[in-house]
C-alpha cells in the first residue's frame, strides 16, 4: 500500500479489546478475506443477534453525531459477515442502500478489520488496492476512515465508518471523535449480548422450572393411591394383631407412610408455589378455632411420639382473614417440625397473642435449638442442617413462608441452641 494515500495510526486509541491480542491468520496482509471468513470471528459477529435487525436509534444518534462532528456526509457502523457488510445503523447513503443496509462483495470494512488500529485513507484514488475497491466508483467514496469494532476474544465484528466523497486528511480530532463513538456502539453491542443471553438464560431455567415441576406432580400424584392402600391395609392389620411385636412394626410401617404422604404433599404444593404462586382464598376465621383445630389435626401425632401438645390464645383476640386449609398447612408444617426436634415427654406449645395490628402466632418447643449460623438459611427450600437427615426433604419452613407472605404476613424463628425454638408467624388483624 501507498503510505501517502494510506495509513494506519501507530498507537491509536481503541474501540474495543486488545490489539495486540487479535488473532492472526496466515496471509492477513494480502488477503482480508481470509479474516473475513475465519470460522470464530463470523462465530462471534452471529453471536450478537444484530445481523438483519431493525433501526434503532441508540445507533442511529451515534452515526447522526459523527456526521455532525466531523463534517462528512456519510457515517455508518458495519458488521461483516461472510458475504455482506450488514449496516446496523447508517446516515448519509441514497436509496436503494439506505433502505436495504447492506452491500455485497469486497469493501473497505474489510480492510479496517485488519487494521492495527483505525483505518484512515486521505485519498482512495492514489493506492492501486484501494483504487479497486467497487464501492470507490458505486458510492464514490473518496476518503475513508474505519475503527475497528473488536469483541472481548479479539475478533472484530465490523467497524464504526466514515466516508467523504472528496480526498480528505483525517485529522487527530477526527480519529478522536471517531473512536470514542465507536467505543460507545461497541458498549451498546454488549450490552444487547448481555441482555440476550440473560433472557436466554431466564428461559432455559423456567423451562427447566415447567419441566421440574410436570415430573414431581405427576411422581407425587402416582404416589398417592398405592402409600394409601398401604396406610389402610397397616391400620386393618393392626387392629385384628394381638402380637407386641407385630403392632410396634405397625406403628412405624404406619409412620413411615405419615412421612412419605407429607413428602408428596410438600412437593405438590411446591409444584403449585412455583406454577403460579400461592393462590389464597381467604375468610374469617376465629383464632380460637384455628388453635383447636390444629390440635385436634396434629394431637395423633404428637401422641406417637410422646409429645404432649398445648394451645394458648390470648383472649379478646380478632378473628383473621385467612385462607383457612393453607394456614392449618403452616401449623402443620410448624408442629411437625418441633415434634421432629423434640425428646419423648417434652412439650410443644402453640400459642396466639395480639402483635401490634397483627394477630402473632407461635409454635414453640423445648428442643435441641437452632444455631446461631443456620438461623438465614432455615427457610431456604431443600435446605437441611443434618444433609444425612431422611425426616423431610427441607421443603416445609419454605412452603410455609410462601404461605404467610401470600396473606401479607411475615414469619420468623428466634432459638437458643439447646434450649429450644419459638417459630411464629404474623397475620394482619381483620
Amino acid at each position: 500500500m501507498n503510505s501517502k494515500a494510506s495509513a494506519v495510526l501507530d498507537n491509536p486509541p481503541e474501540a474495543g479489546g486488545n490489539v495486540a491480542n487479535r488473532p492472526t491468520i496466515a496471509g492477513v496482509s494480502n488477503d482480508p478475506e481470509a479474516v473475513v471468513r475465519d470460522h470464530n470471528r463470523l462465530a462471534t459477529v452471529l453471536q450478537t443477534r444484530l445481523l438483519d435487525t431493525p433501526n434503532e436509534e441508540s445507533f442511529d444518534r451515534l452515526t447522526r453525531l459523527a456526521a455532525k462532528l466531523i463534517g462528512v456526509p456519510t457515517t455508518f457502523i458495519s458488521l461483516v459477515d461472510e458475504k455482506r457488510d450488514f449496516y446496523k445503523s447508517c446516515f448519509g447513503f441514497g436509496e436503494p442502500l439506505s433502505t436495504t443496509r447492506q452491500m455485497e462483495g469486497r469493501t473497505f470494512c474489510h480492510y479496517a478489520l485488519v487494521s492495527a488500529g483505525p483505518l484512515l485513507i486521505p485519498d482512495t484514488m492514489a493506492d492501486p488496492v484501494f483504487r479497486d475497491v467497487p464501492t470507490v466508483q458505486s458510492l464514490g467514496v473518496r476518503a475513508y476512515a474505519g475503527i475497528p469494532l473488536i469483541m472481548e476474544n479479539g475478533h472484530a465484528i465490523g467497524s464504526f465508518c466514515a466516508i467523504d466523497s472528496v480526498p480528505r486528511e483525517w485529522s487527530a480530532l477526527d480519529v478522536e471523535v471517531l473512536t470514542e463513538l465507536a467505543a460507545a456502539a461497541l458498549r451498546e453491542i454488549k450490552l444487547r449480548g448481555a441482555v440476550t443471553e440473560a433472557e436466554s438464560q431466564t428461559r432455559l431455567a423456567q423451562e427447566a422450572t415447567r419441566s421440574r415441576e410436570e415430573v414431581l406432580a405427576v411422581v407425587a400424584h402416582d404416589l398417592r393411591t398405592p402409600l394409601n392402600f398401604i396406610k389402610i391395609g397397616t391400620q386393618l392389620v393392626g387392629d385384628d394383631s394381638t402380637s407386641p411385636e407385630h403392632k410396634d412394626l405397625l406403628d412405624r410401617m404406619g409412620g413411615a407412610v405419615d412421612l412419605m404422604a407429607r413428602l408428596i404433599e410438600d412437593l405438590l404444593e411446591m409444584a403449585k408455589i412455583d406454577a403460579g404462586g400461592v393462590k389464597i382464598h381467604a375468610r374469617l376465621i376465629a383464632v380460637a378455632t384455628l388453635l383447636e383445630d390444629t390440635r385436634a389435626m396434629l394431637q395423633p401425632l404428637a401422641e406417637r411420639h410422646s409429645i404432649r401438645l398445648s394451645i394458648n390464645a390470648e383472649t379478646g383476640l380478632s378473628a383473621v382473614l385467612v385462607d383457612y386449609e393453607r394456614i392449618l398447612r403452616v401449623f402443620s408444617n410448624l408442629v411437625v417440625n418441633a415434634v421432629k426436634f423434640s425428646v419423648a415427654g417434652a412439650e410443644v406449645r402453640v400459642a396466639a397473642a395480639r402483635h401490634g395490628e397483627t394477630v402473632r402466632f407461635s409454635v414453640i418447643d423445648t428442643g435441641e435449638g437452632i444455631r446461631p449460623e443456620h438461623l438465614e438459611q432455615i427457610f431456604d427450600r431443600f435446605w437441611q442442617a443434618d444433609a444425612m437427615d431422611r425426616r423431610g426433604a427441607g421443603l416445609g419452613l419454605s412452603i410455609a413462608k410462601a404461605i404467610i407472605t401470600a396473606h401479607g404476613g411475615s414469619i420468623g424463628v428466634t432459638s437458643v441452641l439447646g434450649q429450644g425454638s419459638e417459630f411464629y408467624f404474623e397475620l394482619p388483624v381483620a
